[in-house]
């Protein structure tokens, strides 16, 4: 497996720093930043929940680019479409999203991206944005936000304020993140943030990730259904290449979704390298009789994979394509997520 050491150290050591720090109390910041007093709270959320608390946790620490924090707290073996979608995104933000994602829980496209609908429900809003503002896709980030601070309570959620504030920083939009700013000033604990992100007075940090964000907007206006993540994110990168992010997301949504035709269409193997798009290789040519040597130097297939590829289908006849053996060998890799993932029908 071509897995990153960088990842794996990474990984070793966001461990160390969760055992030796004190986790925070996310329930009291959530309440505090959606002004709620204790009966509102449990009416909203229930009791106090380590699964929710985490939850809180998760969306806090993403909106605030703590990354370290995110991936601690998505770690684990965890089945919920919001810890999948922030993880993937931890994993992408560090640029090993290919190399970990058959080591995760995959609900399909929705642990890339968290549709809003009527049946999302307030949190799954509440983070639906977080991927479209990395990725530099600002309309559908502020639709997430605005419907975030909708379908709060009271309407009301600081994160939101402060995304809000972010968006129209990054399209030009003074006026308007001035309007955020000002509400956000009121909020104990936000001076710093806002003064930092005066029109104009921006603190050098601020300018710099403002800038990164805004080279990646689209350079055209664009129209698309919320659910053409393909096409949107075909938009960034034909508006910066460089987008790395949505490069990842691309290739990846190819995969998790089973659509190898769009994935030999968008994979460039002279600059894509991951054991996981050799995987998804290997069963396009297959399918179609067409593991010829031309095409295996063309994507630069080692004959170490081939190996285990051949071995792979020779175990899954011998074992008549029993699930349970299969898993136990090859359950990391995308042969058998391509092969025995279903989803759940609802």
């Amino acid at each position: 497996m071509r897995l990153n050491k960088i990842f794996s150290l990474l990984v070793s050591a966001s461990l160390i720093v969760s055992c030796a720090e004190d986790t925070p109390d996310y329930r009291q910041i959530w309440q505090k930043a959606h002004h709620l007093d204790d009966d509102r709270m449990a009416r909203m959320y229930g009791e106090p929940d380590d699964g929710t608390d985490n939850v809180f946790g998760i969306i806090l620490e993403a909106y605030d680019g703590n990354w370290d924090k995110v991936g601690q707290l998505t770690e684990g073996s965890r089945t919920s479409e919001i810890h999948a979608y922030y993880h993937n995104l931890v994993m992408a933000m560090e640029g090993h999203l290919a190399d970990s994602l058959m080591h995760y829980y995959q609900p399909f496209e929705r642990g890339l991206f968290l549709p809003v609908d009527e049946k999302a429900g307030q949190l799954k809003i509440a983070a639906s944005s977080e991927v479209w503002f990395r990725l530099g896709e600002m309309t559908m980030a502020e639709h997430s936000a605005m419907l975030a601070q909708i379908f709060s309570p009271d309407h009301f959620g600081v994160p939101y304020l402060k995304r809000l504030a972010e968006i129209n920083l990054v399209n030009g939009q003074d006026e308007a993140a001035r309007k955020y700013l000002r509400l956000l000033s009121q909020e104990e604990g936000c001076e710093d943030w806002v003064s930092d992100r005066i029109p104009g007075l921006e603190s050098q940090a601020v300018k710099a990730h403002l800038a990164s964000l805004r080279s990646f907007a689209h350079k055209s206006d664009m129209v698309h259904r919320p659910s053409d993540y393909r096409g949107v994110l075909k938009s960034l990168l034909a508006s910066n290449p460089d987008n790395q992010l949505a490069r990842q997301y691309l290739l990846c949504l190819d995969i998790i979704i089973k659509d190898l035709e769009h994935f030999i269409e968008d994979y460039d193997p002279s600059r894509d390298n991951s054991r996981l798009y050799d995987e998804a290789v290997l069963i396009f040519l297959a399918q179609r009789g067409a593991i010829t040597p031309q095409n295996i130097t063309h994507f630069g297939l080692s004959q170490e994979i081939l190996q285990e590829f051949s071995d792979y289908n020779n175990m899954f006849a011998f074992s008549q394509g029993a699930m349970e053996p299969m898993q136990k060998k090859y359950g990391k890799t995308y042969w058998f997520f391509y092969q025995y993932a279903k989803r759940n029908i609802k």
